[in-house]
């Protein structure tokens, strides 16, 4: 026994969300919004209806506000 100290529990990736195949449209509305006038950027909610309008997109809001904030 070479220490008392069990090994740390190694890193697991992460698993695949229902957003993933989504990931690139919501980048690039939030990346044509860094050109538009502040009053025309996209909002949290405005993403979410454009992705389950347009795209048909089974994602719950909560979702889509955790990914566009850590953004």
């Amino acid at each position: 026994m070479d220490s008392v100290w069990p090994e740390p529990r190694k890193k697991l990736p992460p698993r695949p969300t229902a957003l993933d195949p989504y990931k690139p449209v919501i980048d690039e509305m939030l990346r044509t919004d860094l050109d538009a006038p502040r009053k025309q950027r996209h909002t949290i909610t405005r993403i979410f209806h454009r992705l389950v309008e347009e795209h048909g997109a089974d994602v719950s809001y909560q979702m889509v506000r955790r990914y566009v904030s850590d953004r």
